[in-house]
């Protein structure tokens, strides 16, 4: 899972940027205190008026980029380059980016959602787009969510997984390729202590305590790792095998392709290699179905697979990325595609998350957001403002360029088809 640190920004600012003027909450605890004592002359005999508590800060949503489907969540359908507020005045702790949706993990485990819903992806029962978030409903105790091509997964504290939206390939996991406007659970998991998800174009992984995995959905490109590639879905979770003796602690999920950072520090990939994105130190239209060590690469803390790109942040605060980068999303100063072999971004240190996303122009384009000694930082494509710097342009950004926010400290970066968030 992410790193969770500290990220917070006042009322205010939120309610500032948003189009309906949101009301200051009543400070936890508090009460109205009326003076006491006598009504005649004299001053009050009763206690002294308790001084009133402060506002408490919440961790917004900020938000860039394209803008089609309301995924911004600002209530338009405007394409912004520059961060605006989305309407999710509550404290969240975490977001996460689809194909054109987002979500928003609250304070109070709920779950909010906004975008494109035309396969149920926002889980509110129908398939009305929703440029404004609204409520996923009865999906409560949430304590993480990943979002994949046009899919939903929710990890509720008591270990159940949840899923909802596209489900062609089985992606959801609950033995059907039916679409589903609400929440089901992912059977095949009861009993198992799940403690991470992640969610691919078309297929979804779950982590369980033991440090093994079990994946579940579209097998064309080898992504669940069993070891074989399958055309039919696979709509319940299975074993990802090749992982025997070692223990996977954090796992995620790209467009065809997975990663996982095992215990020492060293990381295993596997499904689809056409830009080199599973790290094996060649790219091959042959998918790699059984997890494979990335080469020259130790010490990883966690790993974010993209597009057809992927990325491991270090123990050391530095990151290095291997695969597609035709639009310069590795952070390399330069678009040579692909990259065969990890190698460190240029001037990131201190990075706490990172998320990269394919541009959707070809399998080599992409561009990347991170959180650089506690700055939001984005390069490379930027056709649709999704770097965040103001303005859009065909030329990729080749240096990590710094996105205004009205974030004071972001704990979170997500990313979508050519749009970011962050809280």
């Amino acid at each position: 899972m992410r790193p969770i640190t500290t990220g917070l920004r006042v009322l205010g600012v939120v309610a500032a940027s948003t189009i309906i003027a949101l009301a200051a909450p009543h400070a936890a605890g508090a009460e109205d205190v009326k003076g006491g004592g006598s009504h005649g002359g004299g001053g009050s005999q009763g206690k002294p008026k308790p001084k009133p508590k402060p506002e408490l800060p919440v961790a917004g949503v900020e938000s860039w980029g394209f803008n089609d489907s309301g995924q911004l969540g600002d209530g338009t359908l405007i394409t912004r380059p520059s961060a605006v507020t989305a309407r999710v005045p509550d404290e969240v702790r975490d977001v996460e980016g689809g194909g054109r949706f987002s979500l928003a993990l609250l304070h109070n485990g709920t779950v909010k959602a906004w975008g494109d819903n035309g396969d149920g992806q926002l889980g509110d029962g129908t398939t009305i787009d929703r440029p404004v978030p609204g409520s996923v409903p009865n999906v409560r105790g949430v304590k993480a969510l990943a979002a994949g091509g046009a899919h939903s997964l929710a990890l509720l504290t008591n270990g159940t997984v949840l899923a909802w939206g596209d489900n062609d390939r089985g992606q959801l996991g609950d033995g059907t390729t039916d679409d589903r406007t609400t929440a089901v659970p992912v059977t095949g998991l009861t009993g198992l202590k799940v403690v991470g998800i992640a969610a691919g174009s078309q297929f979804s992984l779950a982590l369980l305590a033991d440090g093994t995995l079990r994946a579940w959905g579209d097998n064309r490109s080898g992504q669940l790792g069993i070891g074989e590639v399958g055309l039919d879905p696979q709509t319940t979770p299975v074993t990802v095998g090749g992982l025997a003796g070692v223990r996977v602690k954090q796992v995620d999920a790209g467009d065809s392709h997975a990663l996982a950072v095992l215990g020492n520090g060293t990381v295993r990939g596997w499904g689809e290699n056409s830009r080199a994105q599973v790290g094996n130190g060649t790219a091959s239209t042959d998918p790699v179905p059984t997890p494979t060590q990335v080469v020259d690469l130790t010490g990883a803390r966690t790993v974010n697979a993209g597009g057809f790109s992927s990325f491991a942040i270090l123990v050391n605060g530095r990151v290095k990325g291997w695969g597609a980068n035709g639009d310069g999303q590795l952070g390399l100063g330069t678009t040579a595609t692909p990259q065969l072999r990890p190698a460190e971004a240029v001037g990131l240190t201190g990075v706490a998350d990172i998320s990269t996303a394919g541009s959707g122009a070809g399998l080599d384009g992409g561009f990347t957001v991170a959180i650089s000694n506690g700055v939001i930082k984005a390069w490379g494509d930027n056709s649709s403002g999704q770097v965040g710097i103001g303005f859009t342009g065909f030329d990729p950004v080749l240096v990590p360029a710094t996105v205004v926010t009205g974030l004071d400290k972001p704990k979170d970066v997500s990313t979508g088809f050519q749009f970011a968030l962050a809280t």
